[in-house]
Parts: structure tokens; sequence; C-alpha cells
């Protein structure tokens, strides 16, 4: 096969309905066997552009040309694209038939799959058989699998859509360990990521979408830091807490990786904040279900608020992040979807209103009101439904991976804001995380969790 690079000329994008364009005078071109990385603040266009690199916007209003030398501009098979969300990109049941859909569609014959399938899903690091139903995968193996569902087809352009948001350090490094090669090999790569130092000894050249919705050029010293960690905040003590989480001797069904050998016994207090990290299919999104009472732990005994854990009893009380925010959105505009919980509760227009006014102001999307939450890139739409969660101020709140999607400025606008409310309002904080995040500091607990281990860390 012949490698291509992948050249973009003055490419400007409108999404069908919209009166300003996402993307304007776009120009870009990214060499054989480079990879090239895109940041840009969440809901900026980068997603947008990765879809168009690849075909797949509606029929907006569009101008510009993107191709590659292989390919015209119309037929673009011969790139693979991996979304941030993998579970908009999943087709088969089961692992085997995943991956072999894409080498179905290009006629490979049936003999030939299944060692080109096993090659794949080696190559992510998913040691899985090939009938393991895809309904059992975390949200970081999925993203493995669609890997292994795209470089089974050899791409010659490879587009990858925010990969630190889902995968854990080990996920990061066997992905490295993928794009190395095929650099090598002359394909062109490229990245849309938050974190790009995440892959800065395979990243060749930056790019930033600015506040023009333009592209430029960067070097690697201009790109953002983390934000740091505030040490100083101090939260209000209570003179009698009241046990919020009581878990004795407690061990999940299992995780995706192996069953749980090990069982933890811990408390949390009013006020207090847990952080549950973990790899990719360790079980920590297992672990939260079972606290919020969606099923059933293997053993042990569970107590939320002294009763064991329902859903609707929780209902007004408990605030849960899904780490799939499609899941929570269902409402036609942004402003409807804030206000959803209060109506359910029995606020008056009035004062939601208000309250989803002022609170929109706060968390600086009122511009979002009137947009569809449906139409928002993976980012956007986690704030959203993170901000219909604070807004009816539940006494407990679990967050599945919260700063998924998000860029430093918002990773910093989401902790700061948890922070006013946990210490305002005495709210119990649990969430989860891949990597120790700038929460850990400002955690009161911690459960690591590895290799069907539980370990509890005060």
């Amino acid at each position: 096969m012949t490698h291509s690079a992948l050249t973009i000329r003055g490419f400007s994008y409108t999404y069908p309905g919209a009166g300003d364009p996402v993307l304007k005078n776009i120009h870009m071109v990214v060499p054989p066997g480079e990879c090239h990385c895109i940041i840009g603040p969440t809901g900026a266009g980068k997603s947008t552009l990765l879809l168009a690199v690849k075909g797949l916007l509606p029929e907006g209003t569009q101008s510009g040309e993107i191709s590659s030398h292989t390919m015209a501009a119309s037929a673009r098979s011969n790139i693979g694209i991996v979304l941030q969300n993998p579970e908009t990109q999943l087709l088969g049941t089961s692992v085997g038939s995943e991956v072999a859909f894409g080498l179905e569609n290009l006629c490979v014959p049936p003999f030939e799959m299944k060692q080109k399938v096993t090659k794949a899903l080696l190559a992510v690091g998913l040691n899985k058989p090939l009938d393991f139903p895809v309904s059992s995968l975390s949200m970081g193996q999925k993203y493995r699998l669609i890997m292994a569902s795209v470089i089974v087809m050899a791409p010659s352009v490879l587009l990858l859509d925010e990969p630190g948001a889902q995968l854990d350090e080990d996920g990061i490094e066997k992905l490295k360990k993928i794009i190395f090669p095929l650099k090598t090999a002359g394909v062109s790569i490229l990245i849309c990521e938050h974190h790009p130092h995440y892959f800065s000894d395979l990243i060749d050249a930056h790019w930033e979408i600015n506040n023009r919705k333009s592209l430029n050029k960067i070097t690697a010293d201009k790109l953002k830091k983390s934000p740091d960690v505030d040490l100083s905040v101090k939260r209000p003590s209570l003179k009698r807490p009241e046990k919020i989480i009581a878990v004795k001797h407690f061990a999940p069904p299992g995780s995706y990786t192996e069953p749980f050998r090990t069982t933890a016994t811990f408390s949390v207090y009013s006020g207090q904040r847990m952080g549950i990290y973990g790899e990719n299919g360790a079980g920590k999104t297992t672990l939260l279900r079972c606290l919020t009472g969606f099923i059933p732990p293997l053993r042990g005994d569970i107590k939320l608020f002294g009763m064991p854990p329902s859903p609707k009893r929780l209902r007004g009380t408990l605030g849960c992040l899904f780490q799939n925010p499609e899941k929570q959105l269902f409402e036609n505009t942004v402003f409807d979807e804030i206000a959803f919980p209060l109506k359910r509760l029995g606020v008056g227009t009035v004062a939601i209103k208000k309250k989803v006014d002022d609170f929109i102001d706060r968390m600086e999307i009122a511009a979002l009101a009137p947009v569809s939450p449906h139409k928002l890139s993976f980012g956007q739409k986690h704030l959203v439904v993170l901000a219909s969660i604070l807004i009816f101020e539940p006494r407990l709140l679990i967050l599945d991976d919260p700063f998924a999607g998000l860029d430093h400025t918002w990773r910093k606008k989401i902790r700061d804001l948890l922070y006013g409310i946990c210490e305002s309002l005495h709210t119990t904080l649990v969430w989860t995380g891949h990597r120790h995040d700038e929460l850990l500091h400002w955690a009161d607990m911690i459960l690591d969790i590895k290799g069907g281990e539980i370990a509890v860390r005060t």
C-alpha cells in the first residue's frame, strides 16, 4: 500500500441551522509517517474537524478541500477514526465480530480473518476470547476494541479523538506502542487531545484551534500545563458528622478483568471526599453501581443514609454522573436538561428559571442554553449533565470519571465548583479516575483497585 499525507486546504464548516461556522479557513498538512496533535478548549471544534476529515459531517455549509494523495475527497475508506465516545462506534455483540466487521466490508476471505482479528486484539492489549461480549467491557476497554477494529483494516490515515480521556496509563502506553510502528510504516496520524504530554514522545507537530475557529501551528513549549492544585482549601468542620456511606466486608460481583479476591470495609461521612482509582476494567464503575443500588454486591453489606441502597429511595438525595453522558441526556435544549430535576422535585416555573439562569452563568455555559445537548461535544455533554446534577444540591455526589473530555481550564473550573459545593453544603463526594488527578490531594480517603484487590487508604 502507498501511504499518503493528509492535506486540508481552506476548509470552513457551519452546521445545518447554525448561524456561525464552527471551523474557519483551516489549513493543515500531515506528512506521511508523522503524528500531529490538535489542542483547543472544550467545544472548540476539534472533533468536528476529525469528522470532516473522515467525511462524516452532516450536510451543512462548507468550503475548501480535504484529501490525501491516494484518495478522492469523497472516498475516504483509507481513513480510520476512533471517536471519543467508543459506544457510538460499536456494532458487534462480541469482541471478534466487532473487529471482523471492517474486514467483512473489505471482502477479506473468512479463513484469513481469525488471524488478523486476534493479532489486532493483542496489539491493543485486549486479550479476550473472540466470543467475549462487548457489553461486558469497560469504557476504556471498548476504546481499545474500536482501536483494534480500525487498525485491522490497515488505514493510511488514523484519527484519534481524545484517547487520553478513556485510557489509563497502561492503555496509553499500549496505544503508543501501536502508533510507533504505524508511523514507521508511513501512516499519517492526527490526534485531538487535551493532554498532549501523554503522547509527547511521538508527536511531531502541535496545532491549536483558537477563538476565531481557525488553526495555528504552535511550538511544544507553548502548550498549557495542568492547573496548579490549591492544597490550602479548608472545609468547615461538623460537630456531629452523619455517616453517609457504610460498607462492611464488601466486594463487587467481579471486575471486567478478574474476580475480586479481597473485601473492603469503610465509612464516609457528610462533607468527606473519597476517590476511587484503578486501571481500565478494574471494576470502578461496577463498584459505583453497587453503592447506588443498581446491582447487588458479590458479598458484604452496603448502607447509604442508614438504609440499603435503592435508586428509587435515593431520588433527590443522590446525584450520579455516568461515564457516558449521552445516557443522561434526553431534553431538547441545555436549559431544559438542567431544569429537569427541579421540575421533578416540584419547584415552581419562576424559581426554576432564576436558579437555572444563575447556575449556567456561574458555570459559564449560558451561551449553550438554547442549544440541543445532543449536538454538543463530548466534554460539553459532560458539563451539561454535571450541571443538571449539581443544581438540585444532592447530599451525595457520585461522579464516574468527571473530568473526561474537559480541557485544563474546565477541569479547574469544575474542581473549584465542587470545592465550593462540598464546603458550603457539606456534600459528600465520591469520584473515580484512571490516574491520580488533582482531586487526589483533596481526598479524605482513597480506594485503590488493582488485580482484583481493593486497598483502602486514609
